[in-house]
């Protein structure tokens, strides 16, 4: 009996052991599911989904896909000088907006602006903030939301006013800084937006519209939309205060159908904020058709987008 019984000691202490590593496992399971599936299955509060708090506290984004991101545009010309040497080549090259003088274009440009007629509606829908949004995010080839919101002006615009022109929409963080480069702010002489500083390297809108399309975004076929969705928090919804001065520091002149929208808390969400920055093409029906960004999926600005800007101007 005493030769058996440090056999028997140590198996009972070999099951204690075991039993004790298994509650030890069962406990570690438990604290990582209260933990890490509890995130995983937490919904956002209605708190959070207004105020998108998740979010990082400043839209600061950057035309960051390089497959994406436009190369320069191509070497402007004196077109003048050009007509000087040339005057039968150059006219064949040239786009009659090359002579024109307007927002964020090229020193050395000369001659007369074009003549725009500002679109107006005769009864301006209601600005109704309450009611849902409906069709938002945009899909490309679908008709593209009819947004009721106030512009710079005070007024209330809405997209179907535009209907029968081509409608170039940027979506605008006033936080960003791809969007602070796009609306001229590398342009000489341009001082910085409530101290942000553009994205490095990163042109103008209308110059790459230029370059690429031929076409000025003064075009009277035209109408250029900044749909400002994110304000200076990089959080909420922009104040009317904040828009009016973006738009009064880059130039934006609702007489001349340079359009800036005031977006409000129902397009705050993740999916809006992966819109930023980003370019939607509305053709003269309203349906959309192309949209780019930094998503992957979406066309290319230099390649795609802006052709397809002068396809639908120039076939009108």
């Amino acid at each position: 009996m005493s030769e058996l019984a440090p056999t028997h000691l140590s198996l009972s202490l070999t099951g204690a052991g075991t039993l004790l590593l298994a509650v030890l496992v069962v406990s570690s399971a438990c604290d990582r599911s209260g933990t890490e599936d509890g995130r995983s299955a937490e919904t956002p509060s209605a708190q959070s989904s207004i105020a998108d708090d998740s979010a990082p506290a400043v839209i600061d984004a950057d035309w960051v896909a390089s497959k994406f991101q436009a190369p320069p545009p191509p070497e402007q010309k004196d077109w003048m000088r050009e007509i000087e040497k040339d005057p039968i080549a150059a006219l064949k090259q040239m786009d009659p907006a090359a002579l024109q003088s307007g927002r964020n274009r090229p020193a050395g440009s000369v001659g007369s602006k074009p003549e725009i007629t500002e679109i107006r509606s005769k009864k301006p829908a209601e600005y109704q903030p309450e009611q849902p949004l409906r069709g938002w995010p945009p899909v490309v080839g679908q008709f593209y939301p009819n947004l009721v919101l106030k512009d710079q002006t005070g007024q209330v615009s809405a997209i179907s006013d535009f209907k029968g022109k081509v409608i170039l929409l940027e979506v605008v963080g006033l936080t960003c800084k791809a969007c602070h480069a796009f609306a001229g702010g590398n342009e000489p002489g341009r001082s910085r937006f409530r101290g942000i500083q553009p994205q490095p390297g990163l042109d103008s809108i209308e110059r790459y519209a230029t370059g690429y399309a031929k076409l000025s975004l003064e075009h009277p076929d035209i109408v250029f939309v900044q749909l400002v969705l994110y304000g200076m928090d990089g959080r909420s919804a922009p104040t009317e205060d904040d828009v009016r001065d973006w738009a009064t520091h880059f130039g934006m002149d609702r007489r001349k159908n340079q359009v800036v929208l005031i977006g409000d808390q129902r397009f705050i969400s993740p999916e809006t904020r992966r819109l930023i920055p980003g370019f939607h093409l509305i053709d003269q029906n309203g349906i959309l058709r192309a949209m780019s960004s930094n998503d992957p999926k979406h066309d290319r600005l230099h390649s795609s987008l802006l052709p397809t800007l002068a396809s639908l101007v120039n076939d009108d």
